[in-house]
């Protein structure tokens, strides 16, 4: 019984003393300054991303440019102390919302039919101007491109087409008499041709040939037949 004891005390001495030396190994490892190349482990360790450069300031110093989602990052390591002296932020990346979300935006704001998408991203804020068709014209819809947030909405009617004047009956006169270029006006009346006013003028070149101008009643062109 005695002798077994002996056994367990003398294994118990034998674990202890593993513990401690790897204890003191590892510490003896962690009071070494960090080198070049276990900047990289180190960092990574405590920080996601890619490092992009490792650049030493000095014997203790070095600066590390780190690559994150969130944007990019100067870090000064001071590798005798083995630790993190400074962390700045020089670049952060913006998330904007894509096309296909500022269309549905859009689409729900306004009914209608997306016409164009344009990315106005030097405006401030930067935002998507969605153009959308409607029944009574085009909404201009602006979204935030960054929150999402509808920043402005402008209505442009359809434009009406301007109102047509019909020529006076004296001015289809003329007309016919410059295409004849001879001839006198025999009959003249206004017809509709394909929803458009036209003068149909007959007019008398001679006794054998008569001509029928057909006048537009708005543009004023003119058409000539002739008949024996």
């Amino acid at each position: 019984m005695k002798r077994n004891s002996l056994i367990i005390f003398g294994v118990a001495l034998f674990v202890v003393g593993i513990i401690i030396g790897a204890q003191e190994i590892l510490a003896s490892k962690n009071d070494q300054p960090l080198s070049k190349k276990d900047l990289k482990e180190f960092i990574t360790s405590k920080y996601s991303g890619q490092i992009k450069e490792i650049t030493a300031k000095n014997e203790e110093k070095y600066e590390v440019l780190l690559d994150r989602e969130s944007g990019s990052y100067k870090i000064v390591v001071n590798a005798e102390k083995r630790s993190i002296e400074s962390l700045k932020a020089i670049k952060i990346n913006k998330k904007w919302i894509d096309e296909e979300k500022a269309k549905e935006i859009a689409l729900k704001e306004v009914k209608g039919e997306v016409d164009n998408v344009k990315l106005a991203n030097k405006e401030n804020p930067p935002a998507y101007k969605i153009s959308v068709k409607t029944d009574s014209g085009v909404t201009i819809v602006s979204i935030h491109a960054e929150s999402g947030e509808i920043v402005d909405k402008s209505e442009q009617p359809q434009p009406k087409e301007p109102k047509k004047t019909l020529i006076s009956e004296e001015e289809a006169k003329q007309k016919a008499l410059v295409k004849v270029n001879k001839g006198e006006v025999d009959d003249i009346e206004i017809i509709t041709i394909n929803g458009i006013p036209v003068y149909e003028i007959e007019l008398e070149i001679n006794d054998d040939l008569e001509a029928t101008v057909l006048v537009d009643g708005f543009t004023g062109e003119t058409t000539i037949t002739y008949e024996d």
